[in-house]
């Protein structure tokens, strides 16, 4: 039987080997293929930067009550008022 950590180890240990195979063989083949691995990686790294970002900034507004925003994000999910 395979405990936690005996998991755990090998699925670091098969990320890096993943990596280093990644590297080696196939961005390092030619250089198209080295620069079309370093705009993916861009890429990513800039999607999951902006969701992180976005997601930061809702949970700050839910736990905050939506204090410190210019706008009415105190609002939510309250009907809206009347203009007369």
């Amino acid at each position: 039987m395979v405990t936690l950590v005996d998991f755990l180890a090998r699925l670091i240990g098969s990320v890096f080997e993943l990596v280093v195979i990644f590297i080696t063989r196939v961005a390092l083949s030619d250089p198209l293929a080295f620069v079309s691995f370093l705009i993916g990686g861009a890429l990513t790294t800039f999607a999951i930067a902006a969701l992180g970002y976005l997601a930061l900034g809702a949970l700050v507004d839910a736990v905050g009550g939506g204090l410190g925003g210019g706008g009415d994000s105190g609002a939510i999910g309250r009907a809206p008022q009347r203009r007369e």
